[in-house]
C-alpha cells in the first residue's frame, strides 16, 4: 500500500466496435483489458473467447491509486492473443483522475464511463466501458452528526424572485423537508428603487 493513496475499485464492463488495422477483428481473437494505476499496478481481465469485437469481461478489481500528484490517470489497454500465443494491442484509453474522483463525485460513488480505444497510429480502435468507485477514506473514519437544516438567505436574490420562495408548510405539498421554489430566483447588480 502506498502512503498517500485511494482504494478504487474498477470493472472492466465491457468493449465494443473493436478494430485492428481499421477492420473488425475476428471473432476467434482471445480479448482482454489491462487495467494500470503505476507502473507496477496492473491488473488483467479473463479473455474472452468469442465475443469477437464486443467483448465482455464484467471482472472487478481493486487497486491502489497513489494521491502524490503523479498519477493522473487509470490507463485501460484492450489486447488480444494471437494464435501463436503472442499479445497484440487493440488500443488503449486514459482515464482522468477528475472524471470519478473530486468536485462534486461523493466517495462510494458508482460512475459508469465509456473511453474511445485509440491504436497506436491515434486511429480509433474501438470503445471500452468501465465503472469506478472510489472508497471511502477509512483514515477519517465515519462520523454521524445530527444533520443540520440549512438556512435560507433570500437577500441574494432580486426583490421580485424573494415572493417565490415559500417554505414547505404554506404550499401544502407531500414533499418532505426543506424549500419548495415555485419560481426562478434573478441573480443580478440591479437593485430597484423605492
Amino acid at each position: 500500500m502506498y502512503p498517500m493513496s485511494r482504494r478504487l475499485e474498477i470493472t472492466v464492463i465491457s468493449a465494443e466496435d473493436l478494430r485492428v488495422n481499421r477492420r473488425p477483428i475476428s471473432a476467434r481473437r482471445n480479448t482482454f483489458a489491462v487495467v494500470k494505476t503505476v507502473p507496477f499496478n496492473v491488473r488483467k481481465t479473463k479473455a474472452d473467447e468469442c465475443g469477437g469485437t464486443h467483448p465482455k469481461w464484467n471482472d472487478k478489481f481493486e487497486v491502489e491509486m497513489p494521491m502524490n500528484g503523479r498519477s493522473q490517470f487509470v490507463s485501460v489497454e484492450v489486447c488480444y492473443r494471437t494464435g501463436s500465443g503472442s499479445e497484440k494491442q487493440v488500443g488503449f484509453a486514459r482515464i482522468p483522475v477528475t472524471d470519478f474522483m473530486g468536485g462534486y463525485y461523493p466517495e462510494g460513488h458508482l460512475n459508469f464511463l465509456s473511453y474511445r480505444l485509440r491504436d497506436e497510429y491515434g486511429d480509433k480502435s474501438g470503445v471500452v466501458n468501465v465503472s469506478i468507485r472510489v472508497e471511502p477514506d477509512s483514515r477519517f473514519g465515519q462520523q454521524k452528526t445530527a444533520e443540520k437544516k440549512p438556512t435560507v438567505d433570500f437577500s441574494a436574490c432580486s426583490s421580485h424572485a424573494v415572493g417565490f420562495w415559500r417554505p414547505e408548510k404554506t404550499i401544502g405539498t407531500a414533499v418532505s423537508g426543506g424549500q419548495i421554489v415555485t419560481g426562478v430566483p434573478i441573480w443580478c447588480g440591479y437593485q430597484p428603487r423605492n
